[in-house]
């Protein structure tokens, strides 16, 4: 099966240089542009469902990839991103500004690290994210979702069989696709799943 990944395009926030994680800030309007822009590439696939995280930039993101066809949309609310706390939504300058030696030790560790009142990536994020995942290699039809950077850099390695630290080693551009392609009978096995990014 495979299950193809997109993270939604440009928001209000990304402009800001903002901490956001679930504030629901909605596209710009290159952000729109890097949708249809992912529909494009996506367009010739058959994809029989789409599991999209409730937030509004990832739900217009689905909408504009979607755009004309036929593809049922499974909201999924374990697919939001990470919530920042106390950070949350305030730019990065300021939260420098507040405490910089926890900033430091925040980005250097953000798998491990939480923001003050924030959810945890690790006990958090990760395990609601693994859930969804399961279910959907359970189910073994191929799928689009349709979220953000945590999520989805996390859904790698999760898919992969890799440790949670690995997740730290992607990242997702807006306006791209990736793709991993996996064998449901050595699932979480990295030896015998093929990921293919297609971040161009």
């Amino acid at each position: 099966m495979k299950i193809y990944l997109v993270r939604h395009g440009q928001s209000e926030g990304n402009v800001k240089n903002l901490w956001y994680g679930s504030s629901d800030l909605p596209l710009t309007h290159l952000g729109r542009h890097q949708a249809r822009q992912a529909g494009e590439k996506l367009r010739e696939i058959d994809l029989p469902v789409c599991y999209v995280s409730p937030l509004i930039r990832a739900r217009d993101t689905a909408d504009l990839v979607l755009e004309g066809r036929a593809v049922p949309q499974i909201i999924e609310p374990d697919l939001r991103e990470q919530h920042m706390g106390l950070f949350e939504p305030k730019s990065v300058p300021e939260i420098k500004a507040e405490d910089p030696a926890f900033f430091r030790a925040l980005m250097a560790d953000w798998i491990h690290i939480t923001p003050p009142e924030g959810e945890p990536f690790d006990t958090g994020l990760a395990p609601r994210v693994a859930k969804v995942l399961d279910s959907i290699v359970e189910k073994g039809e191929d799928a689009l979702i349709v979220a953000h950077n945590g999520p989805l850099v996390f859904a790698i390695s999760h898919l992969l069989g890799l440790p949670i630290e690995a997740a730290g080693r992607f990242y997702l551009k807006q306006g791209c696709y990736t793709m991993i392609e996996i064998d449901r009978e050595h699932i979480y096995n990295p030896s015998h799943a093929l990921l293919r990014y297609y971040n161009v």
